[in-house]
């Protein structure tokens, strides 16, 4: 009999590749980008990068800015989990 080990939301979006990748986008572009462009540029679907962002609105990484009727989303910089996530980047990205 197993027990199901409750995983903390945080830990949902570190075991996504998905969620990890809409996070690196949105962080690298330097305006609220809609799911349409984030799905285009990370190579998925629209449905699964909208699941994804649920996840990461839960985990109040991302924050929504209504534009007109469109719904555009960019990085929480209050969480500082969004600036140590940028550090980390900004770390592995640099060249030696």
């Amino acid at each position: 009999m197993s027990q199901k080990v409750e995983v903390s939301v945080a830990e949902e979006v570190l075991r996504s590749k998905v969620a990890m990748a809409i996070l690196r986008t949105i962080l690298q572009r330097d305006m609220p980008l809609p799911i349409s462009r984030i799905a285009k540029e990370i190579g998925s679907n629209y449905v699964t990068v909208r699941k994804h962002m649920k996840l990461l609105e839960e985990a109040n990484l991302v924050k929504v800015v209504e534009y007109g009727q469109r719904t555009l989303y960019k990085p929480n910089e209050a969480n500082e989990r969004i600036s140590a996530y940028r550090d980390f980047l900004q770390a592995w990205t640099k060249q030696t």
